[in-house]
This record gives C-alpha cells, sequence and structure tokens, in this order.
C-alpha cells in the first residue's frame, strides 16, 4: 500500500512534523510505502536548512527519505510566504507547487494528514 503524508502543523506548536516522522517510520516497519512528505502552511519551515530550532527532525526527514527513495516536497506558496527561498532549503527537500499534492491524493492508497 502507498500511503503519503500532508504535514501542516508547525513544528514547535504543534510536533506535527516529528509524528508525522514517527509515522511514516511505523508506515514503513509495517512493509507499506511512501511516495511523498507534502509540508504546507507553517510545517514548511521543518524543511528551512537555517530553522536550527528543527534540526533534529530535519535530519530525521532527510535520512527516512534517503533511506526508502521518497520525495520530501515543500508548498512553493506558503514558503515564500514565511521567507523561505531556494537557497535557504535543506537537502533532500525541493520546492512543488499544490499539484504534486493533488498528485499525491491521486496516486496513493492513503494521504494521511498531521
Amino acid at each position: 500500500m502507498r500511503i503519503d503524508l500532508l504535514v501542516q502543523g508547525a513544528p514547535l506548536e504543534t510536533g506535527a512534523p516529528g509524528r508525522a516522522l514517527t509515522f511514516a517510520q511505523a508506515v514503513l516497519d509495517a512493509g507499506h510505502r511512501i511516495g511523498r512528505i507534502f509540508f504546507y502552511k507553517d510545517a514548511v519551515t521543518i524543511g528551512n536548512r537555517f530553522a536550527s530550532d528543527d534540526a533534529d527532525v530535519c535530519a530525521g526527514w532527510t535520512e527516512l527519505a534517503a533511506q526508502h527513495g521518497f520525495e520530501l516536497a515543500i508548498c512553493v506558496a506558503a514558503a515564500s510566504r514565511r521567507g523561505i527561498v531556494d537557497e535557504s532549503i535543506a537537502p533532500g527537500f525541493s520546492i512543488v507547487g499544490l499539484g504534486q499534492l493533488i498528485e499525491a491524493a491521486e496516486s496513493s492508497d492513503r494521504l494521511v494528514s498531521f
């Protein structure tokens, strides 16, 4: 089963990116696969390489994605509203449009939101 994730909550205020990371690891441990993690709203800050408060969760996402070959996608509109540009994106993350979220919803068996 392919499961994709939509992460929207702020890392420090809601803990959503950390909980989503734990969930993603459980999904993979159960033998399922992940195609894309789409970071939206305040969760886009997790992919900002200059946000040192979120360094452990950012590194966790980067490691997991590299090991299992899934995409870490950051919404371009949400990122630009928060001052995140191409130069500040952490390695392993990419800036994409909302169309990638629609594609994830259509091509996955489940889209889980955090």
